[in-house]
């Protein structure tokens, strides 16, 4: 069957329920034991999911930036963690092997509530399938959504999503999961219990949460609640939460915290009461932000500019971008102020060409060993611009308000990170930071409508809290 002819299939399948039913026939058909061969821009999963994106809401993300090797992970079963931040009763998740070299076969798929651990609460771990078949192979840059799923999805309570890995080579993964994962020998997806499993290593550096989420790229929730869009966080290190679970080299608690600055941000929103013109309804967020990641460059993972597509226009019942890039690009100082101002305009344009709000965030202090005069003058020059110029529908202040005194780096006055707020490797905010963060950023500029010139005064989050007391902020 033809790509044309599947699309066209879903964009009918509310007027015609019996074509449908032969349709699904004819896609059953096609399969192969093995598994289907998934091309991502016509399954029928993707055309419904296009078709029907005002019912469905990106509800968690992570966006792939990394290839690994090891593991081996042929024969073996992984379970991850995840958090969505939306209710809900149908769900779909989404499979990428972004980052692989190599064709990878999953034979089996499953999605329960956690009860502890790798353990699952009893009755809840359910198939998913893919075009209706229980296996499914993507080949290197591919990814792919499940079938929705009737699934009843609570807000902030924690989702496993268990993969029977068939076949694999490499490792298509996020790095940074924050979260503890789980794998075993054998095929273990449809086991509740926690028997077989161990954890999934950490990847790099030790300590600072590289649990990777390996293929697991996304959550859609479809929700009869009165949700109103998904926020969708693009950035870097800092909005992917690089030390919010440590201060320095030291683990600050045990991991499974989610204290990144976008979770403070979905708790806030999840508690906004229900609004009839949809004006304070609570929103899904979705973090599509990859550590050591840059706008114009590739660094770790894709060049910002080459995952727009992807990581944040493909999001599911998207109203707003949050647009946090650029740091890593002033540091690598290959780029003029005015290089990084043109590609963060890109992004904006791009946004605001599929009728999506886009906020900004301005760059924080960076004072480490290698910061010099010129990195500086270039932040300031393009803070300024992100304040004051870019037609951002909205800006948070993020740079004045983890602002410190100066001190001097290569000769050169240049601001710190606020006393007490930083993690100790002058580039992250440490876990009272990433609160004071989340709590800083005024959720009206997600739920208030027609808030369009970013030129306006209450389009920005300006309002800096004086006298902070880091203590005030590490009680959680």
């Amino acid at each position: 069957m033809q790509p044309n002819a599947l699309a066209l299939m879903a964009s009918l399948l509310t007027e015609a329920k019996s074509y449908l039913l032969v349709a699904s026939m004819a896609v059953a058909a096609c399969g192969n034991a093995a598994g289907i061969e998934v091309d991502t821009q016509s399954t029928r999963s993707d055309a419904l999911r296009n078709h029907e994106t005002h019912k469905w809401f990106a509800s968690w993300g992570a966006a792939h930036g990394v290839r690994l090797t090891t593991p081996s992970v042929s024969g073996q079963s992984v379970r991850m963690i995840i958090r969505p931040t939306t209710s809900g009763n149908r769900l779909r998740v989404k499979l990428e092997n972004t980052m692989g070299k190599e064709k990878v076969v999953f034979s089996d798929v499953f999605v329960g509530v956690v009860a502890d651990g790798a353990s699952l609460v009893p009755g809840t771990n359910e198939r998913l399938t893919f075009d209706h078949r229980p296996s499914v192979t993507l080949f290197p840059g591919d990814g792919v959504y499940s079938d929705d799923l009737s699934f009843q999805v609570d807000a902030f309570k924690r989702l496993a999503v268990s993969i029977n890995v068939a076949y694999a080579t490499d490792i298509s993964v996020h790095r940074l999961g924050l979260a503890k994962g789980y794998m075993g020998p054998g095929a273990l997806a449809a086991n509740e219990g926690a028997d077989g499993f161990g954890p999934i290593p950490e990847d790099a550096t030790k300590d600072q949460g590289n649990i990777p989420f390996y293929w697991l790229a996304g959550l859609d929730v479809r929700t009869p609640e009165p949700v109103d869009g998904s926020i969708v966080v693009f950035g870097d290190s800092i909005a992917d939460g690089v030390c919010s679970t440590q201060e320095g080299t030291k683990r600050a608690g045990a991991d499974d915290l989610y204290h990144r600055w976008t979770d403070i941000l979905a708790e806030r929103l999840a508690l906004l009461p229900n609004d009839e013109d949809k004006a304070t309804n609570p929103k899904a967020v979705a973090v599509e932000s990859v550590a050591g990641g840059a706008l114009l460059i590739q660094l770790t993972g894709p060049a910002g500019l080459d995952r727009v597509d992807r990581d944040v226009l493909d999001r599911s019942g998207m109203s707003h971008v949050i647009l946090a890039l650029g740091t890593n690009d002033v540091a690598l100082q290959q780029f003029t102020s005015a290089q990084v101002i043109s590609g963060l305009q890109q992004v904006i344009d791009r946004v605001h060409a599929k009728g999506v709000k886009i906020v900004g965030t301005t760059i924080i202090p960076r004072p480490g060993p290698a910061w010099n005069a010129r990195k500086e003058s270039d932040r300031d020059a393009i803070n300024n611009w992100i304040r004051n110029t870019a037609n951002f529908d909205g800006v948070i202040d993020f740079a004045e308000l983890l602002k410190g005194p100066l001190v001097v780096r290569n000769g050169a006055l240049v601001e710190d990170i606020k006393p007490g707020f930083g993690c100790g490797d002058n580039i992250h905010p440490n876990p009272a930071g990433y609160r004071l963060m989340g709590e800083f950023v005024d959720v009206s500029l997600f739920t208030s409508p027609g808030k369009i010139n970013a030129h306006d005064g209450d389009t920005h989050n300006h309002a800096v809290p004086e006298d902070n007391n880091p203590d005030d902020y590490t009680n959680y």
